[in-house]
């Protein structure tokens, strides 16, 4: 039997979205400019947006870990064994969110050293910014497909949620629309399967089973 707290543990990931949100809209409407002048004069002008948008992008990606830590459970208990492929997805996964979090972090030193930096200085930080966020985009697909072949192997997940990850994961390394899978699709999926996570937490504790067993 689980306690009440652990089996709302799966819904951090769900929870993690606003702040993806929030910090994504407070960070690029702050931070703004394609230019050195121009970025440097938005670190001046906006620097507590831009701190305020990385820390509750920061505050989102700790709880998509958090959340990793309850889908890494739940799979190792569908695959059995020596848990290989849960512990690819879950590893793919943290890499990512360590990359995530450097994603803000070029425009809140900006931010926070805008006294101390010129315009090439500025511009540098800011498009640090596209470095981590490709970055990223390449470590999820780890994720995304050990979790279809989770699915799909050892009915982890719904078959129909394994073949849209092996789908995500694809789009994530073409370059070109791979940020869109980012964006969008990852926040989605994640929100899904934060659902069903812990829908079977709370089946499971209703019939009094062990949490994420396969029956």
């Amino acid at each position: 039997m689980t306690n009440k707290w652990e089996r709302f543990a799966p819904l951090a990931g769900a929870l993690a979205i606003p702040f993806w949100i929030a910090g994504v809209a407070l960070v690029s409407n702050n931070a703004k400019g394609s230019k050195g002048p121009e970025i440097l004069a938005s670190y001046h002008s906006h620097s507590n947006g831009i701190l305020l948008g990385a820390f509750l992008w920061s505050l989102g990606v700790i709880l998509f870990i958090w959340f990793l830590s309850s889908l890494r459970t739940h799979f190792a208990t569908a695959e059995g064994g020596n848990g290989r492929l849960a512990n690819l997805a879950w590893s793919g996964g943290l890499i990512a969110s360590a990359i995530a979090l450097l994603i803000p972090t070029g425009d809140e030193v900006g931010a926070l050293n805008k006294n101390d930096i010129d315009a090439s200085g500025a511009a540098v930080l800011h498009h640090l910014t596209d470095a981590f966020f490709i970055g990223a985009e390449y470590a999820l697909p780890v994720l995304f497909f050990a979790s279809a072949a989770l699915a799909l192997r050892h009915a982890a997940l719904p078959k129909w949620l394994g073949w849209l990850s092996l789908v995500i994961g694809v789009v994530l390394l073409i370059g070109p629309i791979g940020w869109a899978a980012f964006i969008f699709a990852t926040p989605i999926w994640t929100a899904i399967v934060s659902v069903i996570l812990w829908r079977r937490m709370e089946q499971s504790a209703e019939a009094g089973a062990p949490a994420f067993s396969q029956a």
